[in-house]
This record gives C-alpha cells, sequence and structure tokens, in this order.
C-alpha cells in the first residue's frame, strides 16, 4: 500500500468530502461499486483528484476504517460509561448504518490485504478496550467472569448485532426481529439488576 501523502489544513474539507462519498456508496451499493470513477461523479470532480488524495483504493479504505474506528471508539468510550453501559453498546452494536459498513470492510478485506490486516489491528484494540470496561462491569450486573468470561460477553454482544442486522440490511426472513426483542427483554432485566446492585 502507498504511504498516504502529507495533506495541508486547506485539504482536510475535501479529503473529508471524499472518504463520506466513498462511505456512502458502500452502504448503498457495496464495497466493489468504490472506485475513483464512482467517487468522483458523486461529488462532481475529476477522478485523478481522488487519486491524488489516496494513490489507491486500498488507502481509500484503509483511512475509511480508520476514521470509523476512530468514531466507534469515542462512541463505545461513551457508551460504557453511560448510566445503562451494556444497553448503550447494544444500541452501538445494532445500528444498522454502523454494522452494515461493517459487513461491507469485512467483505472487501477478504480480497484486499493491507484492508484485512488493518481491520485486524482495529478489531484487536477494540476487544481488549471492551474486555476491559466489562472486567469492571460485570460483577456491578451480578455477572460471574468465571463463568461469563469478558470475552465471550464481547465476543457475544459483537456476534449478535452483526448477525441481526446483517439479515436485516439482506431482507432475509430468520426472525432478526424476534431476536432484537429477545436482546431487549434480556438487557432490561440486566439492567434493572445492576441498578439495584448500585443502590444498595
Amino acid at each position: 500500500m502507498a504511504q498516504p501523502r502529507r495533506r495541508r489544513a486547506a485539504t482536510e474539507e475535501k479529503v473529508t468530502r471524499v472518504l463520506d462519498a466513498a462511505a456512502e456508496i458502500m452502504l448503498r451499493e457495496g464495497y466493489a461499486a468504490v472506485t475513483s470513477r464512482s467517487v468522483a461523479a458523486r461529488l462532481g470532480i475529476q477522478p485523478p483528484l481522488v487519486h491524488y488524495y489516496f494513490p489507491t483504493i486500498d488507502d481509500l479504505f484503509v483511512a475509511i476504517l480508520r476514521r470509523v474506528s476512530e468514531l466507534n471508539v469515542e462512541r463505545l468510550t461513551a457508551a460504557m460509561a453511560s448510566p445503562e453501559p451494556l444497553r448503550a453498546w447494544w444500541a452501538l452494536a445494532s445500528d444498522p448504518r454502523g454494522t452494515g459498513l461493517l459487513v461491507e470492510f469485512l467483505a472487501a478485506a477478504n480480497h484486499r490485504p493491507a484492508l484485512k490486516e488493518e481491520m485486524g489491528e482495529v478489531a484487536r484494540r477494540v476487544r481488549q478496550m471492551q474486555m476491559a470496561a466489562l472486567e469492571d462491569l460485570l460483577p456491578e450486573y451480578g455477572l460471574d467472569p468465571d463463568e461469563f468470561p469478558p470475552s465471550l460477553v464481547a465476543a457475544t454482544m459483537h456476534g449478535v448485532g452483526l448477525g441481526i442486522v446483517a439479515d436485516q440490511v439482506a431482507g432475509y426472513k430468520t426472525e432478526h426481529e424476534e431476536a432484537r426483542e429477545a436482546v431487549t427483554r434480556l438487557l432490561d432485566r440486566l439492567e434493572k439488576r445492576r441498578s439495584a446492585q448500585l443502590d444498595q
């Protein structure tokens, strides 16, 4: 992957527009539809300008991923510090837009080694952050960390959210709404239990 070029502050708005356009194409048409031509057409600019900011499409995908992951880390940090951490985390994990973009990144990473490597690093950092937060939170929910280790809870939250949204976005008849409602009921019980324990 080519090294990203140094950018002057004046170009940041244009770079942001390119990233926004590419992310929107990924969500609406799939990662394979992201090309310098499609991004340029959406912005009303010439394709070489896209390559000026991002020499390769891999550079563009990695830049989108880094931008999205930074925002997600901020949101997750806020969720874990909120009055109802698991419910707030679930809202993020089951958000159709964010998870829909993740599905596209996963598909693209199968064909783009540079993106796969970056996604692995992002996943490692985020999972470590989640598990560290859960070390403190699980006892507050009355969950035994030996029976429900942070790694299991984090993987479950991620996996269930991803599965529900992927089926929802694809329009599959997999009773995903029933699953979502069941998660909501479980979180209701857990948050009530935590609130009661913290009030003692």
